[in-house]
């Protein structure tokens, strides 16, 4: 059943989809999950991308292949796979993940749900601000430079929302000697850790759980 997350995670509906299993039950959920696939199938529909015709291909080819594979996963399988995951997310924090790099972004997501956490993602600061807005993380871990606004400019303004936001900055490239200093500005001031790229998984939860520890 472990396909199951992945393809969830692939269609958008993993996290509102363990919310309505707790909420409503799972069975709400699995009917959730399939209505989803329908309305996503519409929008990619190659017929209506002429200009991106090619984008709309790949992603209607990836949705058959997780429709094969939930055609052949019954509601009572999907039921019982959405239960679980409700209970055993029960009392885990919730983290934002800020970050324009496709790749990075998805492996961030992965490896912070396989670990229990529930996740949500933006690919950039002004998209992290409003997802930060109904999501309300107890953690955001965002990149430093990214496109429309970066992560120090976020973290600055989300802090006027919540005075003791905890954040963990990831960096690589800094972009310029002003992104630098306003980060490390940031990081004296408020004491945020800053992991380097590329790091370890065991280096990146080490210090979620050291950010999270009196949460």
């Amino acid at each position: 059943m472990h396909y199951l997350e992945t393809d969830l995670r692939y269609l958008g509906v993993l996290e509102k989809a363990v919310q309505i299993a707790a909420e409503l039950g799972p069975q709400a959920a699995a009917r959730y999950v399939r209505s989803s696939y329908h309305l996503l199938s519409k929008v990619y529909h190659p017929d209506l991308h002429k200009r991106n015709q090619r984008a709309a291909e790949e992603g209607q080819r990836r949705l058959n292949a997780v429709k094969e594979r939930l055609d052949k996963t019954s509601d009572q399988e999907l039921s019982v796979f959405l239960g679980g995951q409700t209970r055993t997310r029960e009392g885990h924090p919730r983290v934002l993940v800020v970050e324009d790099e496709d790749g990075l972004r998805e492996n961030l997501a992965d490896l912070l749900g396989l670990e229990g956490y529930h996740v949500k993602t933006a690919p950039n600061g002004v998209q992290g601000m409003g997802a930060h807005l109904s999501f309300r993380p107890e953690l955001v871990i965002t990149d430093v430079v990214m496109p429309i606004m970066d992560g120090v400019e976020m973290v600055r303004q989300l802090r006027k929302r919540d005075a003791k936001l905890k954040a963990l900055f990831i960096s690589g490239f800094f972009g310029t000697r002003s992104v630098r200093q306003e980060l490390m500005d940031e990081i004296e001031r408020f004491g945020y850790p800053m992991l380097s790229k590329p790091f370890k998984p065991s280096e990146l939860f080490h210090l979620v759980r050291q950010a999270l520890a009196h949460v």
